[in-house]
């Protein structure tokens, strides 16, 4: 759709596609929020699979550099990929967890998800070229800042960050179990 407008009306269209984006009021329903969520409340997590499976997680701030870059330098026709670059592990991605949370996973190791793939990873090699797009943030460094601000907005009741409560959170979240009702005084 987005060729045939570019073809018949001359208009300059990029599509961009990103990968796994995380960060401070991130997605409920998405791992990295999850994680450090259900970790910081030492709550269980389910592992699927060995954790072997490798995911290609980007900060947010990373994709907003890429949105700009794609708005900077219209082309007549493209499609980028935005993302880190690289994957990580979900062995790996809950380790950082651990450690940027200060606490033990509560782990379920469930068998692997029908369907589910092993690796994604972004190739942003055409973005690199025609936008100079870079990822810059290490996944390591953000789940420390997602885990900061998620224990900040936590400390001062600023956000709802239950995703048992959440709308789009509540339907979409296999880990969600033996969910209590909360006592209204």
């Amino acid at each position: 759709l987005g060729y045939t407008y570019h073809h018949l009306y001359n208009l300059n269209v990029t599509g961009l596609r990103f990968f796994t984006v995380y960060g401070p009021r991130g997605r409920p329903d998405m791992a990295p929020f999850k994680f450090i969520d259900r970790v910081s409340r030492g709550l269980e997590i389910q592992q699927f699979g060995d954790g072997s499976s490798s995911r290609d997680y980007t900060y947010i701030s990373d994709i907003v550099s890429g949105v700009i870059s794609a708005i900077d330098r219209p082309y007549p026709y493209q499609i980028f990929n935005l993302g880190k670059g690289s994957g990580t592990s979900l062995k790996d991605f809950i380790s950082i967890v651990q450690d940027k949370v200060g606490r033990k996973a509560n782990i379920k190791i469930m068998p692997d998800q029908p369907g589910d793939v092993p690796y994604t990873c972004a190739d942003v090699s055409k973005a690199y070229k025609l936008l100079s797009y870079k990822a810059k943030v290490p996944f390591e460094e953000g789940i420390r800042k997602t885990a900061k601000w998620y224990k900040q907005a936590n400390e001062k009741n600023e956000v709802e960050i239950c995703p048992e409560r959440q709308a789009n959170g509540l339907g979409r979240c296999p880990s969600m179990v033996n969910i209590q009702p909360i006592q209204s005084s």
